[in-house]
C-alpha cells in the first residue's frame, strides 16, 4: 500500500471525525449496524461495551441486527445473505475460523488503511499473536475482541469422592480415560470434550497435538489432510470413549457439567466466569490432556468485528467503534464480563499482576501469547464445512460409522467444496 493512498485516507478521516464533532454539536447521529451475538453470556459483555463506546461517543448509535442463525455461523450467514441483498450490516462480529470465507465473498473491508491513517490508534499495544488471528494475506481484516482456549474444567468434590486427586488432574488422554473410568464405576459420568463448538474447533485441537492437521495449501490447490493417522487416531480414541460409557454423547456441555455427576469437562476458557459460578461444586481448571502429555497446542478461538460499511461517514463511525474495542477499557469490561482473554497487551499485564494468587486465570491468560491460528477453510463454504465435520464426529460416536469410513467421507466432500 503506497504512502499517498495512506495520506488520502488520513485527510479524509480526519475531515470524517470533524463533520462527527460539529455533528455531535448540531445533535446529530450515526447509526451503524452491528451483527452480533445475542446470548446471555455474549451480551454480557456486549452490552457494556456498547454503552461505553456510546457514552463516550454520542454521535454515534450502534443498532443490533438480527442474526440468521446460532453462533459464528449464522452471523456468517447473516452477512453473506445481507452481501447478497446488497445491505449487509456495517460491522460483524467474526469468529476466527470464518476469516478466509468472509474475506473470499468480497465483504470486509481492510483495515489497515484506517489503522495507519489513525494516530490514535496504538497498533503496539495489541498482542500480535491476537492481532495475526484477523489477518489475510497481509491484511488486517479482524480486530479481536477477545480469545478464548481450549481448557479443562474437573469436579473436585467428585474427584474426592471416588479417590482420585484433585491436585493432580491427568496430562495424557490415556490418563483421561482412566479416570473417566473411575468416576464412571462409581456412578458418576466422566469427561466430556466439546466435540460441537462450532464443530472443528476442538477436532482441530485434538488433531494438532496428535501431529495431523485439517488442511493446507499446495501448489497444486487446496489438500485436505485430516483422514490422515492423526485423524484416525483423535476419531478412534472419541468412540472409545463414547463406547465404553466413559463419555456422554451431547451438544449441552455446560448443562452437563454443571449438574454436578460429570468429571471433566473440556470447553472453551470463555466459560471460565460462568461454569465454576454455576457449579455447586467446587470447579477447577487445567491444561487440556494431549496425547502424550506434552504442552498443548492451542487453537484460539474467540471473535472479532470486520467492516463491512462502504459508505465514508458509516466507515468513519464504525471505525471508531472497532478501535475502541482493542483499547484498555474495553479490554477490561471483555475480562471483567467473561472468560475472554482480551487483546490489550497492557490490560493482560495487569491482569496477571492483580490475579497472581489465581491459579486458574494464570493458565488462561498465559495462553494469550501462544495461540495458534483457528482452521479457516478458503472459499464461501466455511459453514458447510464446519457443519460436515461436526455431523462426522456426532455418527461416529454414536456408532453409526467407522471412525476411517466417516474420515473418508467427510474429507471427499470437503475437498469438493474447497475446490
Amino acid at each position: 500500500m503506497g504512502r499517498p493512498r495512506v495520506t488520502w485516507l488520513r485527510s479524509v478521516l480526519l475531515i470524517l471525525m470533524c463533520a462527527g464533532i460539529f455533528g455531535q454539536a448540531w445533535g446529530q447521529v450515526t447509526t451503524i449496524s452491528f451483527a452480533r451475538l445475542v446470548s446471555q453470556a455474549h451480551s454480557a459483555y456486549l452490552d457494556p461495551l456498547i454503552a461505553a463506546f456510546e457514552l463516550a461517543n454520542p454521535d454515534v448509535k450502534v443498532v443490533a441486527v438480527e442474526s440468521a442463525g446460532d453462533g459464528y455461523e449464522g452471523l456468517a450467514q447473516t452477512a453473506l445473505l445481507g452481501l447478497a441483498a446488497g445491505r449487509p450490516p456495517d460491522l460483524v462480529q467474526t469468529g476466527f475460523t470464518f476469516l478466509d470465507t468472509m474475506v473470499a465473498s468480497d465483504g470486509p473491508v481492510a483495515l489497515d488503511p484506517f489503522m495507519e491513517a489513525d494516530t490514535t490508534f496504538d497498533v503496539a499495544g495489541m498482542v500480535p499473536a491476537m492481532l495475526a488471528l484477523g489477518q489475510l494475506d497481509g491484511a488486517t481484516y479482524i480486530l479481536p475482541i477477545g480469545v478464548s482456549t481450549p481448557t479443562m474444567y474437573y469436579n473436585v468434590d467428585l474427584f474426592r469422592a471416588v479417590g482420585l486427586d484433585p491436585d493432580r488432574p491427568p496430562s495424557t488422554w490415556d490418563e483421561a480415560a482412566e479416570y473417566a473410568r473411575v468416576l464412571v464405576d462409581a456412578g458418576y459420568e466422566g469427561i466430556l470434550w466439546g466435540w460441537s463448538i462450532t464443530g472443528n474447533w476442538i477436532f482441530q485441537t485434538r488433531l494438532e497435538n496428535a501431529g495431523g492437521k485439517l488442511g493446507e495449501a499446495t501448489p497444486n490447490g487446496y489438500r485436505v489432510t485430516f483422514a490422515d493417522e492423526a485423524g484416525l487416531q483423535v476419531l478412534t480414541y472419541l468412540r472409545g470413549l463414547t463406547s465404553s460409557g466413559l463419555m456422554p454423547v451431547t451438544e449441552d456441555l455446560v448443562q452437563t457439567f454443571t449438574s454436578g455427576r460429570l468429571g471433566m469437562l473440556v470447553d472453551s476458557s470463555f466459560q471460565r466466569v460462568n461454569t465454576p459460578r454455576g457449579t455447586a461444586a467446587e470447579v477447577r481448571l487445567a491444561p487440556i490432556p494431549t496425547p502424550t502429555g506434552a504442552a498443548a497446542i492451542s487453537p484460539a478461538g474467540g471473535n472479532g468485528v470486520m467492516m463491512f460499511a462502504r459508505d465514508p461517514v458509516q466507515q468513519a463511525a464504525a471505525w471508531r467503534f472497532l478501535s475502541f474495542l482493542t483499547g484498555p477499557e474495553a479490554s477490561r469490561i471483555v475480562a471483567a464480563n467473561s472468560g475472554y482473554t482480551p487483546p490489550n497487551a497492557a490490560a493482560i499485564a495487569a491482569l496477571k499482576a492483580e490475579n497472581a494468587d489465581d491459579p486458574d486465570y494464570q493458565i488462561v491468560l498465559n495462553q494469550a501469547d501462544t495461540v495458534v491460528p483457528w482452521h479457516a477453510w478458503p472459499g464461501t463454504n466455511g459453514p458447510r464445512i464446519v457443519q460436515i465435520i461436526k455431523d462426522m464426529q456426532q455418527a461416529v460416536m454414536l456408532g453409526r460409522v467407522d471412525p476411517s469410513r466417516a474420515l473418508q467421507d467427510a474429507a471427499d466432500e470437503v475437498g469438493r467444496l474447497v475446490r
